[in-house]
């Protein structure tokens, strides 16, 4: 009996050994457990984790778990709510990727299998590594611009908290439509000001280097921030005073046209 629970542990810590870092004690637990129930339920076909706890070099601790499933909606596990857990038929991921669904994109070239049946997730890495396409530029500013929303009507309702997470949203999402923009992968969020600093945005890199390191928390720190980030979803721009959300369309003046981007712009 010792035997087989030591052999059980050192499976479990094999399977446990890409994660770097965890977010809470049960946020191992839970995942242990999780793949443990995984090996003996047949929908289960593949376990991917990704996120910045499985990237060397930085401290954050975001940790996402991506399950290919045969049915996704016989999945029946609720994670913790520190982890990310999205689930997707098997029968749908290459189409998937090929479409530049960004999450399996990430998982193919940054993830690691925890779990997977007859080498599944290795055959799709192994197909798609050389050919992986991009996820898509005007999703990532649309989803820039969703955030800037969220920030700006957290802010006038005063939650400093909740203002804060969508202001490291919308300069998360500015970076990767930066970095999309030039052909570049984008990786996880600690590694994206280094990336950005390599394409010549230093300014960019810098405002989100600073909420990520949260030095810029309260509202004040906060409206500076942003008040000089780039406005590249082209649609709405930081709200500094009310008076400014008031006016309507026909008030606003158009903006003149942009001249040639240069780097200064990120």
């Amino acid at each position: 009996m010792m035997k087989v629970r030591e052999a059980s542990r050192e499976f479990e810590g094999l399977q446990l050994a890409p994660i770097q870092r965890w977010p809470t004690p049960r946020s191992k637990v839970w995942t242990a457990n999780f793949l443990d129930s995984a090996r003996n339920d047949g929908n289960i076909v593949a376990v991917i984790a990704v996120g910045s706890a499985i990237r060397p070099a930085v401290s954050s601790v975001d940790l996402d778990l991506v399950v290919i499933c045969r049915d996704p909606a016989e999945l029946k596990y609720k994670p913790p709510i520190e982890i990310d857990m999205r689930a997707y038929a098997v029968e749908q991921v290459d189409r998937l990727i090929d479409s530049g669904n960004d999450l399996l994109g990430w998982a193919v070239k940054y993830g690691s299998a925890l779990f997977q049946r007859d080498n599944y997730w290795d055959s799709i890495v192994t197909s798609w590594r050389h050919r992986l396409p991009l996820p898509s530029a005007e999703v990532a500013a649309r989803r820039a611009n969703d955030a800037l929303h969220r920030l700006n009507s957290m802010r006038r309702l005063g939650d400093d908290g909740a203002a804060y997470e969508q202001a490291l949203s919308y300069l998360t999402h500015l970076a990767r439509v930066e970095l999309l923009k030039r052909g570049r992968y984008p990786a996880s969020r600690p590694e994206l000001p280094e990336e950005l600093r390599a394409i010549g945005c230093a300014p960019l890199a810098d405002r989100l280097e600073r909420l990520i390191n949260r030095t810029a928390v309260n509202p004040k720190q906060l409206a500076q921030l942003l008040q000089s980030a780039p406005s590249n979803t082209g649609q709405e721009s930081i709200v500094t005073k009310r008076s400014n959300h008031r006016k309507t369309r026909t008030e606003r003046r158009p903006r003149p046209a942009r001249g040639p981007k240069t780097s200064d712009d990120c």
